[in-house]
């Protein structure tokens, strides 16, 4: 953290006014975008519009505000200044038609911040190959999509209020002989209000460029993410919410969730999130459930999310503090 004298103090809020006020305007004007936008489903790399992370799932992925944990490497990284040690976290997800998500974060405190870096990976199994009309395939084609990334969070000032991150992901994706790769990065900010413990958070994802698979390159999924959270009963129960734009695919979506530790072992979790591309699966196919376990330095989290006539989809992730 910066140490800087009281008498500095005016200079450090005008830094932080400005900072604010620089980063809201760069985000409102990406909605400029929305013209070249052709609706929902065009963008590529879609895979990076995938939460991390069980508990956030399970909160509707109202997320931003929250970032409390390691899994802010893909929430939010402005919330990798709030953790004090080093962080694991491994998650499996079981998606729908054979769809499996992998993935590895880590993050510790350096640099006068938390560093971190993650992984991860997407494939898809049994797809079959067949150049004729044969009964028998000729084999089975290669689908899999993957990102490794880097991100630094940071306190700004002495007072602990304002926190910002950036992330840089390399990405690579393949299918069957085809593939592309592309730079894209996330910057988030949160910002802690005097009023009880409210905590504004905001992030952009996915700024880059990715290379065409063939010929025709597809916009990335540009995310504008806002959200507000508190914490009640002794920091036992977390409530967020979180508003989402999709700025290239002109998708919008918002949610809402808790997060309640019942017992000190045992946490409940449940949301709800709207999203205007999936309406047509049906009311549920919004609502997240989940529970937590804590043992020791490991919490092993565990979420359900229904996805209409898809199918459900369960996602487990271990978390290990040291």
């Amino acid at each position: 953290m910066l140490t800087i004298n009281k008498g500095s103090g005016f200079v450090v809020k005008g830094l932080r006014i400005w900072f604010l006020v620089i980063f809201l305007s760069f985000a409102f004007h990406l909605l400029s975008f929305t013209c070249f936008a052709a609706g929902p489903g065009t963008t590529g790399a879609t895979f990076l519009k995938l939460g991390v992370g069980s508990r956030p799932i399970a909160m509707g992925e109202a997320y931003v505000a929250v970032a409390d944990d390691v899994s802010a490497l893909y929430w939010n990284p402005a919330g990798l200044a709030q953790i004090t040690g080093k962080q694991v976290n491994l998650i499996h997800t079981e998606w729908f038609q054979s769809i499996r998500y992998e993935y590895l974060g880590y993050c510790q405190p350096l640099l006068g911040g938390v560093i971190g870096a993650s992984g991860t990976i997407l494939y898809i199994e049994g797809i079959e190959r067949r150049t004729t009309d044969t009964e028998q395939p000729e084999g089975h084609i290669p689908a899999r999509d993957l990102a490794v990334a880097v991100s630094y969070g940071r306190q700004f000032g002495d007072s602990e209020k304002l926190n910002a991150g950036a992330t840089l992901k390399i990405i690579y994706q393949q299918l069957d002989d085809r593939t592309a790769t592309g730079v894209v990065a996330d910057l988030g900010l949160l910002y802690k209000l005097n009023v009880e413990k409210w905590t504004l958070g905001l992030a952009i994802q996915n700024l880059g460029y990715e290379s065409a698979f063939i010929s025709e390159q597809s916009p990335l999924p540009i995310n504008l993410k806002m959200g507000i959270s508190n914490k009640y009963l002794e920091d036992k129960l977390t409530i967020a919410s979180d508003i989402n734009y999709g700025i290239m695919d002109s998708v919008f979506s918002v949610g809402g969730g808790i997060d309640w530790w019942v017992h000190p072992v045992f946490a409940v979790r449940g949301g709800y999130k709207y999203n205007s591309a999936m309406s047509s699966l049906g009311f549920l196919a919004g609502l997240t459930v989940g529970a937590g376990f804590r043992i020791n330095l490991f919490d092993i989290d565990y979420a359900l999310v229904p996805y209409g006539d898809l199918g459900l989809t369960h996602r487990i992730s271990l978390l290990a503090k040291f």
